[in-house]
């Protein structure tokens, strides 16, 4: 029997371990809006616990939780973190539901490939075959196994030359797809934000120039051409992106 993933209960330190969950993966959002993204409110979820097994009493099981995926070996790739947790009790001992505050309902794309990945790792370009709208998936995923990494440079790739493939950069999440494998490989991850793109560019390149060949730069140019208000006015989101990249020592060279 595979365990996929294990409830931790932060205040007790306790544990469920489930075989699968249901109704915990229902997000759909779009990293192309930042303004109702930022503005989201926090919303409550309910999942079920396929087959759970308990190590603690279940009047102890309440409080800030976190979700673990566990991969095939039963090791963490990624946790989701949920607060206000109360666990109810069905009709059988295979019928447990949880109940937990959340900020954004994880992706409902990202549970098939939390599956992929117990299997064998990403694929160079495997983020292509999704659609537009299951981008944000994978940059969620990416994301949380990043930081789960013990050793986050482990992903990184530091040549001062760089390639981005620019084919499938049809809207933001695209971008930061494509992005965080030129840097740090199949899978990496960079960021999935205008603002931790700049902070994750700072903290790995310190300083350090880079040279960025964007291949059909003209593809992103046109698709994320959409103006959006910033502090000093307004902006396309591709001149946004070019502005952060430039002023992290990284030169742009259209390829």
């Amino acid at each position: 029997m595979l365990l996929k993933y294990s409830v931790r209960f932060e205040e007790s330190g306790a544990s469920v371990l489930a075989c699968d969950l249901e109704g915990f993966f229902v997000g759909r959002y779009s990293y192309d809006d930042f303004g109702a993204f930022l503005e989201a409110e926090n919303s409550r979820v309910v999942f079920r616990l396929v087959r759970p097994t308990l190590d603690a009493p279940i009047d102890t099981l309440r409080g800030d939780i976190e979700v673990l995926v566990l991969d095939a070996e039963g090791r963490p790739m990624g946790r989701y973190p949920l607060w206000g947790a109360k666990l109810l009790v069905g009709d059988t001992s295979e019928n447990l539901v949880v109940t937990a505050q959340t900020g954004l309902p994880p992706h409902a794309e990202a549970r098939r490939l939390w599956d992929r990945f117990r299997v064998s790792q990403p694929r160079r370009g495997e983020w292509c075959n999704l659609q537009a709208g299951s981008r944000e998936a994978w940059l969620e995923v990416a994301g949380l196994r990043y930081a789960e990494s013990a050793s986050r440079e482990e992903h990184s790739v530091h040549p001062r030359e760089i390639v981005m493939g620019g084919d499938e950069i049809k809207d933001v999440a695209s971008f930061f797809c494509a992005i965080g494998e030129a840097f740090r490989g199949p899978g990496g991850y960079i960021g999935q934000s205008f603002t931790e793109l700049e902070e994750s560019l700072e903290d790995h390149l310190q300083g350090a120039p880079v040279r960025l060949i964007w291949r059909n730069i003209s593809v992103a140019r046109s698709s994320l051409s959409a103006v959006m208000d910033i502090a000093d006015g307004t902006t396309s989101k591709f001149d946004l992106l070019l502005e952060i990249l430039t002023r992290n020592n990284v030169d742009v060279v259209p390829g």
